[in-house]
């Protein structure tokens, strides 16, 4: 039994030791971010336009009454109209949701429904669906739950106006019901540490983004080229974004340009969606990677943005290793009756205290970058409180779909409840 225990104590030692290095590396990753942080710019035309791009808007929905509230907000866009198309791609298998989205598009024509009858091959599917009813040159991809500003795709149109190579622009995410409990307080502070630190400091060290799934906009015509979507993708944002960047291609990170969203407000959807999160990524990188990496085409600064977008799952990975590692040494020394009296036990609370303060870089950054969105010192309480409660058990879910990834095992798209779906927004002018 000893010479398990010894075992262990040196996986949990190399664990620890890598979980700090890399710990440290998201502060210093922080500090940096938030130091070269950008105030938001003014909100002025872009000079010099003489057309704008024709734009088609894609919101998939799989029985989502929210996706109404979405197209809403498109409706008010400052865009020029000829130069706007709106789909709806509406999955639903409930009657009385697709009978709204159909009643809304009677009372606003300029919105088409695109159906397939099934969902196949999940958000992924359902967009590659609605390309072939696309007639823009580029295409916003938005999410159910996000809200877009009146001026938001005037904003987001202006780096391909300047800058037509470019495969794409992702916008910011600023998670509106942040405050609403500590299941969402858990799931803004991860979309903070990836909006507020992570992608800005990629855009300043490797001049170029990620795509995320939802306030982005893609070049049609390079997306047709790469095949389309990945059919099944779970996250087919960074699926594709590996292959573009294979390419040779850029994205453009707008943080001073953000869009409106939900953070899941139940700890279930919370677990769930972060675990697909890490099923979709791993399965990216293990696809594409590889072919990234070999690139001739791929800048080094690209393919160093790409590990260090990625990274954060190495950190739970550890962070697992370390804290499973941890317990069996206590298990195994007990069983051993190493553990004398007043020694060990004291002493231990100890280290697992140093531990910790050694290995929350995580922690501090999503409170730093909770603190640059606007979160009070109360917020900041309850988001350390998540932190570590819901934060713990999170790590095992993410666990899981990284095993499963890294498996070959399938993992299914879940739904998510959504305020939206229950908060309809006040109406506009039909026409």
């Amino acid at each position: 039994m000893s010479h398990v225990h010894q075992a262990i104590e040196q996986v949990f030692s190399v664990a620890m030791h890598a979980t700090f290095v890399l710990s440290w590396i998201y502060c210093a990753m922080t500090v940096a971010a938030l130091v070269f942080r950008r105030h938001p710019a003014a909100r002025e035309e872009v000079p010099g336009v003489v057309r704008y791009p024709k734009v088609t808007v894609q919101i998939p929905t799989y029985n989502e009454l929210a996706a109404l509230n979405c197209a809403t907000c498109c409706l008010h866009f400052d865009y020029p109209a000829e130069q706007l198309q709106i789909l709806i791609g509406d999955d639903s298998n409930r009657p009385e949701i697709s009978r709204a989205i159909d009643d809304f598009a009677r009372r606003f024509p300029r919105v088409q429904i695109c159906r397939r009858g099934n969902n196949q091959g999940f958000k992924s599917g359902n967009l590659n669906h609605m390309l072939q009813s696309t007639v823009g040159e580029y295409i916003l991809i938005l999410d159910s739950d996000f809200m877009p500003e009146k001026d938001f795709l005037r904003r987001l149109a202006a780096p391909v106006l300047q800058d037509p190579t470019l495969a794409g622009v992702q916008a910011s995410w600023h998670v509106a019901n942040a405050r609403q409990n500590y299941s969402t307080l858990m799931g803004a502070g991860i979309i903070n540490v990836i909006h507020v630190v992570i992608l800005p400091l990629l855009k300043r060290t490797a001049k170029t983004g990620m795509f995320c799934g939802s306030a982005e906009l893609v070049r049609k015509d390079l997306l047709v080229a790469q095949g389309g979507w990945t059919v099944g993708a779970l996250t087919e944002d960074v699926d594709y974004s590996l292959r573009a960047m294979a390419g040779g291609e850029r994205i453009e990170f707008l943080e001073d340009l953000s869009c409106s969203c939900e953070a899941p407000h139940t700890p279930k959807d919370l677990f769930r969606q972060q675990m697909r999160w890490a099923y979709g990524v791993m399965r990216a990188l293990m696809d594409h990677g590889g072919r990234l990496l070999r690139s001739g085409r791929a800048r080094k600064r690209t393919k160093a943005a790409v590990v260090c977008f990625c990274g954060g799952y190495l950190m739970v990975v550890l962070m697992l290793l370390t804290s499973v590692s941890g317990l069996l040494s206590v298990a195994t020394a007990a069983m051993g009756a190493s553990v004398v009296a007043g020694g060990e036990g004291a002493g231990g609370m100890g280290n697992s205290l140093l531990n910790f303060l050694l290995t929350c870089g995580m922690l501090v950054s999503s409170v730093c970058a909770g603190f640059a969105t606007g979160f009070g010192v109360r917020s900041m309480q309850k988001l350390v409180a998540a932190s570590l409660t819901l934060g713990f058990i999170l790590l095992f879910f993410v666990g899981k779909g990284l095993g499963k990834a890294l498996l070959g095992l399938p993992m299914h798209w879940f739904m998510l409840k959504k305020n939206g779906n229950e908060r309809p927004l006040a109406p506009v002018a039909a026409g």
